[in-house]
C-alpha cells in the first residue's frame, strides 16, 4: 500500500478543532481550541504519524525495503514505526536502549515484535553514542534518527499549520519532547507565537538543534517539568484527571497533562492579552 492510499483509507485527517470551555477563559477574556491530533488514528496518532509520514514516502519513493530508528523500552515513535511498517509493507528496525532488555519486557516490545519489527537492544553507552551494531547491513535501508528528528519530519509537521487554512491564531501551545514539533511550527508561522511546554530538562539541545536548522525559537516554558522526565507527582495526576473529566479530553501526565497544565497556568499569569484565541495541539499518545 502506497502512502497516499494509506492515509485516505485508515486515517483522519485534516484533525478536528474543538473549541474547550472554562470558567478561568471567560474570566480572563480567552477563547481556547485544541487540535485533535490524538483522533488521527488510534495507533500512529498526533504528531507521531507528522514526524514519520516523510520519511516513509522517501522511503517509499527511493526504494528503501528498510527502516532502522532509535528509541527507549517504552518509545512511541518505535511503536507507531512498528505499525506503519507492518501496514505499508515495510520491514523495520528498532535500536533499544538497554542490553538488559527482552522483547518480552514489556507490552510495548511485545507488540513490536509481533508487527514484524526486529528489536536489537544495546547498551548504554553504545545507544549514546547511536551505534548501529556492526555487520548489520545498512546499505538499503534509510535511517531515522531518535524521535523522528530531522528535516522530514519538520516538514511533516508542517503540515498541522496549513490545515489551518485561513483560521486565525494568536497562540499556538505544544508539548516538547524532542523539540521536533516545536521547532517545526515555528518554523511554519511568523504571525502565530508557538508556545512550547519543555517535558524534560533539554532546553540546551533544543536550542542547538534549533541552530542547526537555522530555526528560531519563539516562547519556551521549563517550569513544568515536574522535576524530570516521567515524574507523575499527585498534583500534575490529579490535573489530569480533572481536566480529562470536564471536557471529556484523555490526557496523560508525561505529555499533554504538562502541556494543558502549563497552559492554564499561563493564562492564569495573564500571559496572553483579553481576547486572544489560543490553539492548543493534542499530540496523542499510544497505549497499548
Amino acid at each position: 500500500m502506497d502512502i497516499l492510499q494509506f492515509e485516505k483509507q485508515s486515517l483522519r485527517l485534516p484533525s478536528a478543532i474543538d473549541e474547550i470551555h472554562d470558567e478561568l477563559f471567560e474570566q480572563k477574556h480567552v477563547r481556547v481550541y485544541v487540535k485533535r491530533d490524538d483522533l488521527i488514528h488510534p495507533i500512529i496518532s498526533g504528531n507521531k504519524w507528522r514526524k514519520l509520514r516523510e520519511y516513509i514516502q522517501i522511503a517509499q519513493f527511493n526504494g528503501h525495503k528498510h527502516v532502522i530508528s532509535f528509541g527507549g523500552a517504552y518509545s512511541n515513535h518505535l511503536y507507531a514505526l512498528a505499525y506503519a511498517g507492518k501496514e505499508l509493507g515495510i520491514s523495520t528496525t528498532g535500536i533499544i536502549r538497554g542490553d538488559e532488555l527482552t522483547a518480552e519486557s514489556n507490552i510495548y516490545l511485545t507488540q513490536m515484535k509481533n508487527w514484524g519489527m526486529e528489536l536489537i537492544f544495546i547498551n548504554r553507552a553504545d545507544y549514546q553514542q547511536k551505534r548501529i551494531p556492526e555487520g548489520f547491513k545498512t546499505s538499503d535501508s534509510l535511517i531515522i534518527a531518535e524521535g523522528g528528528f530531522g528535516n522530514a519530519a519538520i516538514t511533516g509537521i508542517k503540515e498541522i499549520v496549513h490545515e489551518l487554512g485561513d483560521v486565525a491564531f494568536d497562540h499556538i501551545i505544544c508539548t516538547v519532547g524532542t523539540g521536533t514539533t516545536y521547532l517545526g511550527l515555528c518554523d511554519s508561522t511568523s504571525k502565530t507565537i508557538v508556545h512550547g511546554i519543555l517535558t524534560l530538562n533539554n532546553l540546551t539541545e533544543i536550542e542547538s538543534n534549533a541552530t542547526l536548522l537555522n530555526i528560531p525559537i519563539q516562547q519556551l516554558y521549563s517550569s513544568y517539568i515536574f522535576g524530570k522526565y516521567a515524574n507523575q507527582p499527585e498534583e500534575l495526576i490529579q490535573f489530569c484527571e480533572v481536566f480529562s473529566h470536564k471536557h471529556q479530553l484523555k490526557i496523560e501526565p508525561i505529555y499533554t497533562g504538562k502541556m494543558f497544565y502549563g497552559l492554564y497556568d499561563l493564562i492564569q499569569k495573564d500571559t496572553f492579552k483579553p481576547g486572544s484565541r489560543l490553539l492548543a495541539l493534542h499530540t496523542g499518545g499510544v497505549k497499548p
